[in-house]
């Protein structure tokens, strides 16, 4: 008869090998682009600010509420890239940590 604890620790062993499919290259080079999209985004909020500040009162009445959303939804894309980031680098953190552990037993 098959346990619960059996179905587990297959299931842990499949979701392990799942995981352990990526490697440390793929997470560096993964975290590496993340690192350059928020390079990229925080230099387009820059650009962003500027044309903000260079619009004329005559077209702020009528871009007010455009800006303003798009200003919102390049803070919300900073926030969110930056939850990526902390999960990747602790999803990282894990695997490695469980491997070590593994590799000790």
């Amino acid at each position: 008869m098959i346990t619960e604890n059996q179905v587990k620790d297959i299931l842990d062993k499949i979701l392990l090998e799942e995981t352990s499919k990526v490697r440390r290259d793929d997470y560096n080079r993964v975290q590496y682009r993340i690192e350059e999209l928020q390079n990229s985004l925080n230099e387009t909020m820059k650009e962003f600010r500027k044309l903000n500040d260079t619009l004329p009162d005559g077209l702020k009445t009528v871009s007010n509420g455009r800006v303003s959303s798009i200003s919102s939804n390049l803070s919300n894309a900073q926030k969110l890239i930056g939850q990526l980031k902390d999960k990747i680098k602790q999803h990282k953190r894990s695997t490695f940590s469980q491997r070590t552990e593994e590799n000790k037993k």
